[in-house]
């Protein structure tokens, strides 16, 4: 078994990675019953909300929609490319372009003017600050049955739901564009050249589940380092490891 540590190197890829975990963390605890669990899911919606509030996410996901389309559409005359599969790929890449057009409003469009909604989103800022004396109501709703709960969640992060296959289509096609290559880090630590013609996208570094460290990645336009550093038992500063570790790369350009 692996442990796959992943660093983006454009901002868009950021986002995007952010909103995949977000929207993964969501879906898990949406299919649990208990209060604290509606409450987890909740949290996470907020989150959700306050990362794509200053953000158009639609015109960044189309961007990169048209992005790949064009880099892909180059590979159509490499040697050994499987035709039917790559116009399958592209053309439901302009599908998906075609569903975010026809979505309408903001990200929080369905929670936006919303006091029930807002009125948790603003006291999740205090530490402790969603105790039922502070809001009534929302100790009330955590009492409704599951179905009721899990519903309302549901129309609150539609917005989310439309975009979430866009997201993963493309963090997808970005991971399966590199190739992994085995490498070797003298004293815990590999820097390297990224060649700038290229437009690097995502770095992946693998490591064995029961690897004793972990891998602190810089990344940069034109070079990235990795420092590995001895996990220990969590509770003192991690320090680099003094001997060679072997790991997989994978350079995700596209």
């Amino acid at each position: 078994m692996t442990i796959t540590y992943e660093q983006p190197l454009h901002e868009r890829v950021r986002l995007f990675m952010r909103l995949e975990m977000l929207m993964a963390r969501f879906d898990h605890a949406l299919k649990h019953e208990a209060p604290p669990d509606t409450h987890s899911s909740l949290l996470t919606l907020i989150e959700m909300v306050n990362l794509t509030n200053r953000v158009d996410v639609k015109r960044e996901l189309i961007k990169e929609l048209e992005r790949q389309i064009v880099n892909l559409g180059r590979l159509g005359s490499e040697p050994g490319v499987d035709q039917q599969r790559l116009n399958s790929v592209i053309h439901h890449h302009r599908q998906l372009i075609d569903t975010i057009h026809a979505l309408g409003g903001q990200m929080d469009r369905q929670v936006k003017g919303n006091d029930f909604f807002n009125s948790i989103r603003q006291r999740t800022a205090i530490p402790g600050g969603t105790c039922d004396f502070d809001l009534p109501a929302y100790h009330y709703w955590l009492a409704r049955p599951t179905g009721e709960r899990r519903q309302l969640l549901q129309v609150w992060a539609q917005p989310f739901t439309e975009i979430q296959e866009s997201v993963s289509v493309i963090l997808q096609l970005i991971r399966n564009a590199g190739a992994n290559r085995t490498v070797i880090a003298p004293r815990g630590f590999h820097e390297q050249t990224l060649d700038t013609t290229q437009p690097w996208q995502m770095l992946r570094i693998i490591l064995p589940m029961n690897a004793p460290c972990y891998p602190e990645i810089s990344a940069g336009k034109q070079r990235f380092s990795v420092r590995f550093l001895r996990a220990g038992d969590m509770t003192s500063r991690p320090a680099q490891c003094d001997g060679e570790i072997q790991f997989t790369l994978s350079c995700c350009a596209l």
